[in-house]
């Protein structure tokens, strides 16, 4: 046995973790590497179990929680249409409890004292570890080799030093000095950082387009699905089969779902996905606030989280009430916030996903969308349990649902504080007349 005992490391085949690994058996621990399989695209899993073996890895054990990871961690916050700081989709947020959670089992199953990840002591995925770590079983303890003197000393200039590191041993990692930036990869995105994308100016280098096309290259016809969801849940993408109609002698097209090209949560968001991505949706360059308090630019590219997002949204709009809308978008940020800092485990997550959740159960129907060159259009949407009422609603016409004559007094009692303020303060600011 090493000298330290075991230490389950959450390795990623990136150079960060290549190092880690590497460091953490010269200084005589028995190293057992996981990795959780949530839809990582773009580089062979297996392939990268072997580096591991090869760089030090005592044990390497890959996880497949892709289901896990979209019906208990994907689905909520789709629920909650969750943004950060009104843009980011929480693409690798999300994932890191599930990695934590795993990583702890793990720990329990080969009976390692010691978990240990490979983030920086600047970022927030340190955060979102070291939470979920507690959160899972505070008796563990925590190896962060960035927050780690001696690491930090050794490796101080940063991905240049890794690197000539990665060199001196004979390692095998992805990153290379031509391409020196970190990306992270799962099923609903994968990110861009660091390297030249530290500058907040320079645009992102063509090479990091892997997992979907550039807006400018995608196709110049329009792509056409229409998505099943029930309560919330996308189950089923169907081609759209067309045929000229009319409505109150004005011709349109009559659309309805034709062949099944998907069916089940996965499948369906595998097939959007890339659909979204073949069509240059979903990408995203932003400057955002890390938990710890600094500025980053990070690069995102989340087609299918984009496409899904959209059309969940359109579809709360037929099935939920304005107050039920309005509370959701009220809390939105707060529960996106707690995901962004690594707060999933706690209790008022919890609460967030439990009033969340109460929101979708008449959240089914369908809608039908376009993808044209980056843009995402939802062109129709119906649902047995809409609360669109076509009399009521038209401009045609008097229905005794709705009186027009009615809007006075409700205008007029709606204007009470206005002219009461009006009357003893005087106009409000630029209100001189």
């Amino acid at each position: 046995m090493s000298d330290k005992g075991k230490i389950v490391l959450a390795y990623s085949g990136g150079l960060d973790t290549t190092v880690i690994l590497h460091w953490l058996a010269q200084q005589g621990y028995e190293v057992i590497c996981y990795l959780l399989d949530i839809g990582q695209q773009v580089e062979d899993l297996d392939e990268i179990g072997e580096r591991a073996k090869r760089n030090g890895a005592s044990t390497y054990v890959a996880v497949d929680a892709r289901e896990e990871f979209l019906h208990d961690y994907f689905i909520p916050i789709l629920h909650a249409n969750c943004v950060y700081e009104g843009r980011y989709l929480l693409g690798t947020s999300i994932a890191r409890p599930l990695i934590a959670k795993h990583q702890v089992r793990i720990a329990h199953e080969t009976g390692a004292q010691t978990v240990c990840h490979g983030a920086t002591g600047k970022g927030n995925d340190q955060v979102r570890f070291e939470l979920g770590y507690q959160a899972l079983d505070a008796d563990l303890k925590i190896l962060a080799p960035w927050k780690n003197t001696d690491f930090i000393n050794q490796f101080s200039a940063g991905r240049k030093t890794m690197l000539d590191y990665v060199e001196k041993h004979g390692l095998e990692a992805k990153a290379s000095r031509k391409k020196p930036w970190s990306s992270d990869d799962n099923l609903l995105h994968i990110s861009y950082e660091a390297g030249v994308l530290e500058d907040p100016w320079v645009t992102a280098p063509e090479e990091i387009y892997e997992r979907m096309v550039h807006p400018t290259q995608a196709p110049d016809e329009v792509e056409r699905f229409i998505i099943r969801w029930e309560a919330g849940v996308p189950v089923k993408v169907s081609s759209v089969k067309s045929k000229p109609g009319t409505f109150e002698g004005v011709d349109i097209e009559v659309c309805e779902p034709d062949k099944t090209l998907a069916e089940g949560l996965l499948p369906v968001f595998k097939y959007v996905d890339e659909a979204a991505a073949r069509n240059g949706v979903g990408s995203l360059g932003m400057v955002e606030t890390r938990y710890v308090g600094m500025k980053s630019r990070g690069e995102y590219h989340s087609p299918g989280h984009t496409t899904l997002l959209e059309a969940h949204r359109d579809l709360e709009g037929l099935c939920l009430t304005g107050s039920v809308i309005a509370e959701k978008e009220r809390r939105m940020a707060d529960f996106a916030g707690l995901v962004y800092n690594g707060y999933w485990f706690d209790p008022v997550a919890e609460a967030h996903r439990a009033f969340t959740a109460a929101t979708q159960k008449f959240v089914s129907g369908e809608t039908r969308v376009a993808l044209y060159k980056g843009n995402v259009f939802i062109e129709g949407r119906r649902s047995p349990y809409s609360l669109y009422d076509a009399g009521v609603a038209t401009m045609d016409g008097q229905d005794e649902s709705y009186r027009q004559e009615d809007a006075a007094g409700f205008i007029r009692l709606h204007g009470l504080p206005l002219r009461v303020k009006r009357k003893v303060q005087g106009a409000p600011e630029g209100g001189d007349v």
